[in-house]
């Protein structure tokens, strides 16, 4: 089945016949046009808002149109949350965590079928004295099970998974202690997650889960502090990564050339720390967070900075050409509100995986409309 219609296209014709609408619902349609889909960026603003972006080849920050291509929007007031965090996007699926203390709920999002499912926390894992949550999201590379994974930390690591479509957590064997993992979600890649390990014995470490066996491994990464205050685990084109911030002039990207191979760790890139990322004091303002390495080598990235219990956030653009990075209007490309306000971009890829369909033992609930971005008319 050829799928080149645009995304807008696709959500016309669901509403023109039934028998389109039921095509266009099936799974070997959704599989199709996820393989042949452009891999974009969504980015949500302040908790509350979701701006859906389909990247063009280059990234050009002279000519706006040709950087993205808008796709939708919603907001947090469409799933009856009032804020929520992004913990992870894989095919098309949003995994959000809400962040107030009365939320009883986690939730899975599909943007653009409009569409979300709601499960509950296990009673098991409500416990005010849990110091330390690390979440991850992926699907099996054999039986294509999406699951979630939390693994709390009190005196150890407690580890549970979700499978969609089951309406049950499992208990597991957690591995190694993964300790805060500050500034990373599980990395996911090659059907595995992938943390930081944190503990006194041994801090050069990566915990790897894999889907599929729901067994941990571990592979060493490249010499980093014990605590992992200024590193960042992300996944890059095909490549795990480990940016590390600490340095005071200028940030580090690991690449992990051959996976799960321990001497294959390269440092492909050294950026310069612009003055926007460096303080007066002459440290490190806050935390840049890689999001996409493009084909002639520019970068994007997001920077975050914690002052007080205020979070600031911001993107940056690296020029592979001229080795310099330059702050980025990110606020006025996607038409964000409140600048320098909380701010999250990932790499997410539209897909019309119907939740409904794909997972009928869930409570899934469709969002009331659909809601195109459009531009503001002058």
């Amino acid at each position: 089945m050829e799928v080149g219609l645009p995304i807008r296209t696709i959500g016309i014709c669901k509403r023109v016949r039934k028998s389109w609408r039921d095509l266009l619902q099936t799974r070997l349609f959704a599989d199709s046009h996820l393989s042949k889909s452009v891999q974009g960026m969504v980015v949500c603003n302040e908790y509350l808002s979701f701006n859906l972006l389909a990247f063009e080849d280059e990234l050009d920050l002279e000519d706006r149109e040709r950087f993205h291509k808008p796709i939708a929007r919603f907001d947090s007031g469409e799933l009856i949350i009032s804020i929520f965090d992004v913990k992870g996007s894989v095919n098309g699926l949003l995994l959000l965590n809400p962040l107030s203390s009365i939320a009883t709920d986690y939730y899975i999002c599909n943007p653009i079928t409009r569409e979300y499912i709601d499960f509950p926390f296990d009673k098991r894992l409500i416990d005010t004295h849990f110091e330390t949550i690390n979440y991850g999201f992926g699907v099996s590379r054999v039986t294509g099970q999406y699951k979630v994974v939390r693994v709390t930390n009190i005196r150890k690591s407690i580890c549970h998974v979700y499978t969609l479509g089951t309406r049950k957590w499992r208990r597991i064997d957690p591995g190694r202690d993964l300790g805060k993992n500050e500034h990373s979600t599980g990395a996911f890649l090659n059907g595995c997650l992938h943390w930081f390990v944190e503990d006194f014995k041994d801090s050069n470490l990566i915990s790897c889960f894999d889907l599929e066996t729901e067994t941990f491994s571990t592979f060493t990464h490249p010499p980093l502090p014990a605590w992992k205050r200024f590193q960042v685990l992300v996944v890059l084109g095909d490549y795990l990564c480990i940016c590390d911030n600490a340095n005071e002039h200028e940030i580090a990207f690991w690449f992990m050339k051959e996976y799960g191979n321990d001497k294959s760790w390269t440092k492909e890139f050294v950026i310069r720390k612009s003055p926007e990322l460096v303080s007066g004091y002459g440290q490190s303002n806050g935390i840049v967070y890689p999001i996409k390495v493009f084909e002639d080598g520019h970068m994007l990235m997001t920077w975050e900075e914690h002052e007080n219990v205020h979070m600031f956030s911001n993107m940056f653009y690296y020029s592979n050409k001229t080795k310099t990075t330059t702050l980025f209007d990110a606020y006025g490309v996607f038409g964000l509100i409140n600048i320098g306000t909380p701010m999250q971009a990932l790499l997410h890829t539209p897909s019309f995986l119907s939740l409904k369909r794909s997972f009928p033992k869930e409570y899934v609930t469709e969002f009331s409309y659909f809601r195109s971005h459009r531009k503001k008319m002058n």
